[in-house]
């Protein structure tokens, strides 16, 4: 018979049959599944220069941040972080800059957190990571959407902005929707976006 039945190819039924190999692992993509990974993922994520400008945004960014690209690339780190944290922003992304003074590896790539400021939402806030090089050269930054932390100095993990709660036509898809705001967060108007040239 065939396609693998008993006695195909020769195969003697009682014998036991060949294991089949595993496919290879994927070690490395191209840039058409590279975009559709960043692009699938349910995680808002963007790219930005050492300048803190947008360079990219995947679609969760966009939808969750209530920005198209277009506005996202127009726009610094600074332009989506709440005006009372500015400073506390300015400073953390400088000190991630800056060469270390000590050589003790603080358990992974620098990174910050910062309350955010977009459009209609108070909820959410920015994780941002410093990317290098295999050279040890900084990169970029990697910005992720989070949940906006209590203050700029919240000690917890952040926890990622998911997909439910994205906006749909001023609806919540999250039951976090009527929430009250989280303790020491910014009251409205202290919390619209900063306006920056990049």
């Amino acid at each position: 018979g065939a396609f693998g039945a008993p006695g195909a190819n020769g195969a003697d039924a009682n014998q036991p049959q060949q294991m089949t190999q595993e496919p290879p692992l994927v070690t490395k993509i191209d840039e058409l599944e590279y975009r559709f990974v960043f692009n699938s993922c349910a995680v808002g994520m963007a790219i930005a220069s050492m300048g803190g400008a947008f360079i990219d945004c995947n679609n969760m960014f966009c939808q969750l941040s209530q920005y198209n690209k277009q506005e996202v690339c127009s726009m610094t780190i600074f332009n989506l972080t709440s005006r009372v944290d500015l400073q506390h922003a300015f400073d953390q992304i400088s000190q991630m800059i800056s060469p270390p003074t000590d050589t003790v590896d603080q358990g992974g790539p620098p990174s910050c957190l910062l309350r955010g400021s977009m459009k209609h939402r108070d909820d959410l806030g920015l994780s941002v990571t410093l990317i290098k090089g295999d050279d040890g050269i900084a990169k970029c930054f990697c910005v992720t959407l989070i949940k906006n932390p209590i203050s700029p100095f919240d000690p917890s993990r952040p926890v990622p902005a998911t997909p439910d709660m994205v906006i749909v036509g001023g609806s919540q898809l999250s039951s976090s929707i009527g929430e009250a705001p989280q303790k020491g967060q910014a009251p409205g108007n202290m919390s619209s976006p900063a306006y920056t040239t990049g």
